[in-house]
């Protein structure tokens, strides 16, 4: 089952089967990101929600409270834990509003205790169109009796202009984020250490794409009066899109998309890959508590 939304010329289109974004267009008629057809599986996590961790856990295993847990590796060649547990799960759509200028849906899903993540946790994901794009507003209830390890994320492919699902786009493109830092991983895509932006990694002054290959954690968001944090992906006619963050987002990861070089994956997270072992940024929510966080896909 999908919902499409359409409002002040957007549209988009939501699957239950992870609460995924499968399809943005903006009031021009341009996608802004790669789309991911509700009716086949998805390819590449395009668009999926990630959570309760995002990225990779390193083995598939971390120690919570003096217990070690096992979670599936869903990564096999490099032996990880990848993207959480909600993905393809199938969600419950309610709420739908549909108005001229503002359309949105609301989506929820209940994750029981498991093998490997053994807690009780309530989502909800509200996605709104208006004049502004699409915002996505994430918000978790732990509904365990003890403290939990969470982090959650969102894997969107961004693309700029009129290019599609073109091959070789990326290198058509431009890319700026206003990061200062950077981790270093090793070639399991695991953190090894926290560094300062370099030269050819500098995303805060405009970045050119061509034969430039991402596949990394920026940290260090500099952030404007509102707490925000904006990414824009422009093409040659200076078409952009963009996408905006609040401040519970902490992270951002940016993938161009392999040797296919059809978009520019750009996930927002609330903590970076391998949190719930190294504890960066990693949040623990108690008993009842509420967490929320947003983004925002616009075009320009």
């Amino acid at each position: 089952m999908h919902i499409t939304l359409e409002a002040a010329g957007y549209n988009a289109v939501i699957n239950d089967i992870g609460a995924n974004l499968s399809s943005l267009t903006s009031p021009a008629g341009h996608a802004l990101i790669l789309p991911a057809p509700p009716e086949k599986i998805r390819m590449d996590s395009r668009g999926a929600l990630l959570a309760p961790w995002a990225n990779r856990i390193e083995n598939g295993l971390y120690t919570w409270a003096g217990t070690e847990y096992q979670l599936p590796i869903n990564e096999v060649d490099k032996n990880n834990a990848i993207h959480g547990l909600v993905d393809w799960a199938r969600w419950s759509f309610r709420k739908v509003r549909r108005d001229h200028d503002v359309a949105s849906v609301t989506a929820d899903y209940a994750l029981v205790p498991q093998s490997g993540y053994p807690f009780a946790l309530d989502f909800s994901v509200t996605y709104t169109l208006d004049e502004r794009g699409l915002t996505t507003d994430f918000a978790v209830i732990n509904q365990s009796k003890e403290e939990v390890p969470y982090g959650v994320g969102a894997h969107p492919y961004l693309v700029a202009g009129s290019f599609g699902e073109e091959e070789g786009a990326v290198d058509k493109w431009s890319l700026t984020a206003p990061v200062s830092t950077y981790l270093e991983v090793n070639d399991r895509m695991i953190p090894l250490a926290h560094k300062p932006v370099s030269v050819g990694l500098d995303l805060a002054k405009t970045l050119p794409l061509q034969g430039v290959h991402l596949d990394h954690a920026f940290g260090g968001l500099i952030r404007n009066a509102e707490g925000e944090s904006t990414v824009t992906l422009t093409c040659e006619s200076g078409d952009s899109t963009s996408l905006t963050v609040g401040e519970s987002i902490k992270w951002l990861q940016f993938y161009t998309d392999g040797k296919s070089r059809r978009g520019v994956a750009v996930e927002p997270m609330t903590a970076p890959a391998n949190a719930f072992n190294n504890g960066v940024d990693l949040l623990v929510l108690a008993p009842g508590e509420l967490h929320s966080c947003w983004w925002r896909i616009s075009g320009v």
